[in-house]
């Protein structure tokens, strides 16, 4: 068969084949012809919102003005001054505690100089007469007012105002009220009577307490979140701690979850110690583990009143 009959036999069309691709080509050409030309004759509906222009100018003012309010309500949470509420008498408290409290510095002058005329705050709502303070601020200090019964009653009105020396001689601040605490036993209460520290930083206090298992020293607590080396420096001869409260941990049956649960040990801390415990069975004193490189002095120093070596019985 030569390859012209081979063409003519597999690749000839009949008649009705070639009336049908005609047709189908025709076909597919009009769709191009209607796809681009259509856009052309049908002109795109523009929907009439004029009778609507009085809403929308309405939403877009409401708009802008929450987005402005809000604006305004972040920066005045900028300024905002940070402060702590504890339980205070307004006729003891230091301008320290009152800047804690909240108060600026023209408050402060404000009080300062309504109890150097003689005022005293005989109960919560005497607060309100400094038209310094506002309500919403009176509001939220109310709550945590304690006054004392030691203020002295007016036998008879003085003629003569109080002088800046006797007002400086009778005041009180809470801070002179030395009481004595020992750390490791002392509940939230009564950490909130130390000035400054509030119900926020005690609840801290305590945390952190059984978080590491008591207090060795006064001066661990500058480690409690939000309490600085200033505040336990003028606190200092207030506290006291006592060893034999402090929860230890038995080093030679101790686990890894127990050794790690510490805040003064790490990973490579506890799988060291871990490990040279694995290898002598028996740790007998921090010494050994500074003499193996296992801690330095000052991680020894800070964890040892925290290790106990001996053996359970």
């Amino acid at each position: 068969m030569s390859w012209r009959t081979f063409l003519k036999d597999y690749f000839r069309f009949s008649r009705a084949e070639r009336f049908g691709t005609g047709l189908l080509c025709g076909c597919v050409l009009l769709l191009f012809i209607v796809k681009w030309s259509l856009p052309g004759w049908i002109s795109p509906r523009i929907p009439d919102t004029s009778k609507f222009s009085d809403e929308i100018v309405q939403f877009r003012s409401a708009v802008d003005a929450v987005s402005q309010e809000k604006d305004i309500f972040v920066n005045a949470a900028d300024l905002q001054p940070t402060f702590e509420l504890f339980f205070f008498d307004p006729n003891k408290t230091s301008d320290e505690e009152w800047k804690q409290l909240g108060m600026n510095e023209r408050q402060i002058r404000n009080i300062r100089n309504y109890q150097e005329k003689g005022g005293q705050f005989k109960q919560k709502e005497d607060l309100r007469k400094l038209y310094t303070i506002s309500t919403t601020q009176y509001q939220q200090l109310a709550p945590y007012i304690r006054i004392t019964a030691n203020i002295a009653p007016v036998t008879e009105k003085r003629t003569a105002p109080v002088t800046k020396e006797e007002a400086i001689t009778s005041y009180t601040p809470r801070s002179a009220t030395k009481i004595q605490i020992e750390l490791n036993t002392a509940d939230s209460a009564l950490l909130t009577q130390l000035s400054g520290i509030g119900p926020v930083l005690a609840s801290r206090t305590i945390k952190y307490r059984d978080r590491i298992g008591g207090f060795a020293n006064v001066s661990q607590l500058a480690e409690v979140y939000g309490i600085n080396g200033d505040l336990v420096e003028r606190l200092q001869q207030q506290l006291s701690t006592d060893s034999s409260f402090i929860r230890k941990i038995q080093v030679n049956t101790a686990t890894y979850r127990e050794l790690i649960a510490h805040p003064y040990l790490n990973d490579q801390l506890v799988r060291g110690i871990l490990n040279y415990l694995k290898l002598q069975k028996r740790i007998n004193s921090i010494d050994e583990l500074v003499q193996n490189h296992i801690l330095n002095h000052d991680e020894a120093e800070r964890i040892s009143p925290y290790l106990d070596f001996s053996l359970e019985n």
